[in-house]
């Protein structure tokens, strides 16, 4: 699954048409950290520097003999990566004949080329010397996804994003807070125990789900490197007195954080077929993967609550989200797989606030820097040190002092049948990062899920 939407890319034209009003945070109650103030649209997407290889021992792929410095964003929403046309021309990059890939996002299905197997290597946007190709932290060789058509005219672009199999086993480290000087959102990725991964003061745990779909009629052999996605569990949104939990995907290029219909539809904001029964606060048009852009309604809810490891909610008051189905044909029973919602990076880093199609006012995020740790399953926060923290007390499990049983799978801090049922479903499955070593059930870490794996989950 690929899931971006492309609304605001371009902070310098942003920051030039827009009024600066800087939202406050605040914060209600003793148990709870609150912010209120996020508004609907990110100023920026994580941004990453990388380079191809054919061979790891040899120099990155160059640009008419000579090497460039490319970007993409790093994209937690995507299950593989996806170059344009132009990135493959430009270096002269083969296509497997006759291969090809059906993907899923924003604007429903659309079919991908396959690229040459090739190394990735990636680096800090901001590194002092991007030029220096040891800097760069190599993956692959792997088979990706490219756009079967060129970008239009301006506001389109060529746009290359790095998906999930260069972020797999790894740490993701995030600037979110050099947005609030509209400052490019700096990314990095890092070998786990590397000493510049910076602390946090807490987290908020994340499973990995499967949002792919390989046996697609569509789809050509040899197929694109795929990744599972992170996921957090009971994400709550309130508005009017009714509340509904679902599991949201982690996005960090979601422009926009969405809800579904059905979720919207139970609050009393949509009907059924996602016709407003309230009036909208703000319609958005958005776009990515698929063949069209479309425009959703968008409301301000009461409060979207996040449980974090700490003992206490992470909850955005008054926040503004669209309301939208991402659908996917799930790979193990054939059925429909609907979103129940997307978190994006208007709650990661500064965001805008849209009138007719405009930024009206900008909003700082609390953040310094968000490390997502994808071998943990951690997403942790770095909060600027002016807003006051909630006292952290013991949480039920997870944390340091009380870590998630060995076999709890589905981190619900209990071994039951619901992880038995996991463990099935996993089982002979062929294991690594990539499926977050098949869920988490090759405990081992021996490439498979076999009796061993079952032995230690009966303990």
């Amino acid at each position: 699954m690929l899931c971006w939407n492309r609304h605001s890319r371009h902070m310098g034209v942003l920051a030039a048409l827009t009024v600066l009003i800087l939202a406050d945070a605040a914060f209600a109650g003793a148990g709870d950290l609150n912010f209120d103030g996020n508004f609907e649209v990110a100023l920026d997407l994580p941004r990453i520097l990388f380079l191809l290889k054919r061979d790891a021992n040899e120099p990155a792929l160059e640009y008419q003999g000579n090497f460039e410095l490319n970007w993409a964003f790093l994209d937690t929403g995507a299950s593989g990566i996806l170059l344009s046309k132009e990135t493959i021309d430009w270096m002269e990059i083969s296509l497997e004949p006759g291969a090809q890939y059906a993907d899923v996002g924003i604007g429903g299905i659309e079919l991908f080329d396959v690229a040459e197997p090739l190394y990735f290597g990636t680096d800090y946007l901001n590194d002092a010397d991007p030029n220096e190709q040891n800097h760069y932290l190599l993956s692959g060789p792997w088979h990706f996804q490219v756009k079967q058509t060129y970008a239009g005219d301006w506001p389109d672009e060529p746009l290359d994003l790095l998906g999930m199999p260069v972020m797999a086993g790894k740490v993701v480290v995030l600037d979110s807070g050099a947005t609030n000087g509209l400052e490019y959102f700096a990314a990095d990725i890092k070998e786990v125990g590397d000493p510049n991964i910076p602390t946090v003061d807490f987290n908020v745990p994340l499973r990995f789900e499967k949002y792919y779909n390989r046996y697609d009629t569509n789809n050509v052999p040899p197929l694109p490197v795929l990744a599972y996605n992170p996921v957090i569990d009971n994400v709550t949104t309130e508005y009017n007195g009714t509340s509904v939990s679902g599991t949201w995907l982690l996005d960090t290029c979601g422009t926009i954080s969405l809800m579904s219909t059905a979720t919207a539809a139970a609050m009393g904001l949509v009907d059924g077929d996602g016709n407003p029964v309230v009036t909208p606060d703000f319609v958005i048009p958005i776009g990515g993967v698929g063949p069209e852009d479309i425009n959703i309604p968008g409301y301000e809810i009461d409060n979207l609550i996040i449980p974090t490891l700490n003992g206490y909610n992470l909850v955005y008051n008054n926040a503004r989200i669209g309301v939208h189905d991402i659908g996917i044909i799930d790979e193990d029973t054939g059925e429909p797989l609907i979103l129940t919602g997307i978190f994006g990076s208007n709650f990661l880093c500064a965001s805008a606030k849209m009138d007719g199609g405009w930024p009206v006012a900008l909003a700082e995020t609390p953040y310094n820097k968000i490390v997502i740790d994808m071998q943990k399953g951690l997403l942790g926060f770095d909060v600027n040190d002016v807003y006051p923290l909630p006292t952290s007390y013991m949480s039920v499990c997870g944390d340091a002092a009380n870590p998630w049983p060995e076999a709890d799978f589905n981190r619900d801090c209990s071994v039951d049948f619901k992880d038995l049922k996991i463990l099935s479903e996993e089982w002979l499955e062929q294991c690594g990062w990539l499926n977050w070593n098949c869920s988490g059930v090759d405990s081992d870490r021996d490439g498979t899920v076999e009796l061993q794996d079952f032995a230690r989950f009966a303990q």
